[in-house]
């Protein structure tokens, strides 16, 4: 039995992880996404002809995007797995990132973060040139909260890059 956020979609609201809450997640998604009505069955990712368009649909519908909502980095360190960034200061919810696994079918909690421009950019400037699947799969996304000078720090560092 899932608990309240997992039973109105809300993964994120999760509090003891997908995994434990309601067993295998794929199966979960597809009774979710399958019940809306819309669109034809939710079909296993080997059937998928355009599985970048697909993901990326499925993530907007299980990860909506809320404009005036804060970027879920904001403020953080040791975001996005991969090799981690420094987040934001002030950003709002701009894109659906996949990170650490960049690939958009796997729209698993912890695997979708609604962030802004700056952090999206910031991730992958940093994590693309040496982005390895296999490797990525077993590094941890554990964000905490920045302090104030990391956060300083970040900022100055990416705008002397410009």
């Amino acid at each position: 039995m899932a608990c309240i956020g997992c039973g109105r979609d809300f993964h994120d609201e999760c509090e003891v992880g997908c995994e434990t809450c309601h067993g295998e997640f794929d199966k979960v998604v597809k009774t979710f996404i399958g019940s809306r009505g819309r669109g034809q069955p939710v079909k296993n990712p080997e059937d998928i002809k355009d599985p970048y368009s697909t993901g990326r649909k499925r993530a907007a519908i299980q990860y909506p995007i809320f404009k005036t909502n804060p970027c879920e980095w904001r403020g953080k360190k040791n975001c996005g797995g991969g090799t981690p960034i420094v987040g934001c200061i002030k950003g709002l919810q701009v894109d659906a990132h996949h990170g650490p696994i960049k690939n958009p079918l796997r729209n698993e909690p912890g695997n979708v973060h609604r962030i802004c421009k700056s952090c999206h950019a910031h991730w992958h400037a940093v994590n693309d040139p040496i982005y390895d699947e296999q490797k990525y799969e077993e590094l941890p996304h554990s964000p905490e909260p920045a302090t104030e000078d990391e956060l300083l720090i970040n900022e100055s560092y990416w705008a002397l890059k410009k």
